[in-house]
């Protein structure tokens, strides 16, 4: 079963080399992988969401006559890309023109990570004996609620 996985990694791998896509913004603070392909290939796409279980899948009608439906498989949860989509890129995607850019995009992803995503510090409620983190106004949801219903 191993040898079934490894392989169909380093199938994905050379895919991806030949069809996937790394996107930063300019300001770098939105980072996107995807896979864009004709609708008729929605199967790969799938193939890649459940191979890697994290990501979506678009559909797309075509813009003008001659074009093809599309489908797209995209990550773009931080979190996802760090954790999933970095170390499978590492590991897997070979040496080419696509592994350079992988690793342009990563440093910048990696960069903004590490010194500027807003950290959502786990504050606790301000309610006393309530341990449940704080969303607005200092109080988790349930007393917000309360509050906002007084």
């Amino acid at each position: 079963m191993r040898q079934v996985i490894d392989r169909l990694a380093a199938f994905l791998g050379g895919f991806v080399a030949a069809e996937g896509t790394f996107v930063a913004t300019e300001e770098s603070s939105r980072f996107r992988f995807a896979v864009g392909l004709g609708a008729v290939d929605r199967r790969m796409c799938e193939l890649l969401r459940e191979f890697f279980g994290v990501g979506h899948i678009t559909t797309s009608r075509r813009r003008k006559p001659h074009y093809d439906d599309e489908v797209a498989y995209a990550v773009q949860s931080m979190r996802e890309l760090v954790e999933v989509i970095v170390p499978f890129m590492d590991v897997h995607l070979p040496e080419s023109y696509k592994r350079q850019q992988y690793l342009e995009w990563r440093g910048k992803l990696l960069a903004y990570v590490e010194h500027r995503a807003r950290r959502r510090g786990r504050r606790p409620c301000t309610i006393d004996e309530c341990d449940q983190p704080a969303r607005a106004h200092g109080l988790c949801r349930r007393h917000l609620w309360e509050h906002r219903r007084q």
